[in-house]
């Protein structure tokens, strides 16, 4: 059977951690154990943002002193919609209308923080949160005890959701992040790194040469999901030409082919 080396799915268990992924996972985490409350992650298209926030989650998988739902913001969803979302995941009543899903929200989490259980709320695609969603897990983090917020949020999205923080509209908003993340390029090293890794987490033979490595780094300019994509294109290739070896050459191929495969992509959506 065919390993999936490279592929794009967020999987939390091949994720390869930067010293700097390390250090976002262990400040979100030491925030969520103190129960600080709102944490962010932020990142271009392609930096990872799905796969650090399935790795986070996956994390207290199998402690059940935490409560932890996973959202995935991905048609702008009415304020109502999002918040019986949450609901759903953790089991609470739906409701007739916000508020009253608000208030039950609310119960429902005091009654998990009696219990000594921590509630922690994952949204990936958050630039697409609506204004009056926005304020909802503003309301969210507003339910706390004297020492600790009843809820953990963790936000993960892209840049123009960190620039809209920056704004005088979301001043209360950002004044609450506690955990800020701001997701880099791979490095040469981090990607030589990472491929190395992928190979071994999958028990099969790395026939990236360094140069190979080299090219695709300087085709992607260190973004993780295209550095993930052209070197699979690449071992497809190599596959078919019963290659020992993937070297610079196979690269410009496989570049070729994923560039052509994005303009189809392109011609597709503007149809």
């Amino acid at each position: 059977m065919e390993v999936p080396v490279f592929s794009i799915s967020p999987d939390p268990t091949c994720m390869y951690q930067t010293p700097a992924l390390k250090e976002a996972v262990a400040n979100i985490r030491r925030a969520i154990a103190l129960k600080q409350g709102l944490s962010c992650i932020f990142g271009d298209n392609g930096f990872g943002k799905s796969s650090l926030l399935r790795y986070l989650a996956s994390s207290y998988d199998h402690d059940d002193q935490y409560r932890v739902a996973m959202i995935a913001e991905k048609t702008n969803a009415p304020q109502f919609a999002f918040l019986k979302a949450i609901s759903k995941e953790f089991d609470v009543a739906p409701q007739r209308s916000a508020i009253a899903q608000m208030d039950a929200i609310e119960e429902w989490l005091t009654e998990q923080h009696l219990a000594g259980k921590t509630v922690i709320v994952m949204i990936d695609e958050a630039q697409l949160l609506r204004l009056e969603t926005m304020e909802s897990i503003r309301s969210l983090l507003n339910y706390e005890t004297h020492t600790e917020k009843l809820c953990q949020v963790v936000l993960a999205g892209q840049l123009d959701l960190r620039d809209r923080m920056l704004t005088r509209r979301y001043k209360a908003f950002k004044s609450r992040i506690v955990a800020p993340v701001v997701l880099e390029l791979f490095s040469l090293d981090e990607t030589l790194a990472m491929i190395a890794y992928r190979h071994e987490y999958w028990r099969v033979p790395n026939r990236f040469t360094h140069a190979a490595v080299e090219r695709v780094h300087e085709l992607t300019q260190g973004v993780p999901r295209d550095i993930v994509l052209m070197c699979g294109y690449a071992l497809t290739l190599a596959d078919e030409r019963h290659s020992p070896q993937i070297g610079p050459e196979l690269i410009d191929r496989a570049a070729s082919k994923l560039l052509m495969k994005k303009e189809r992509e392109a011609a597709v959506a503007a149809e």
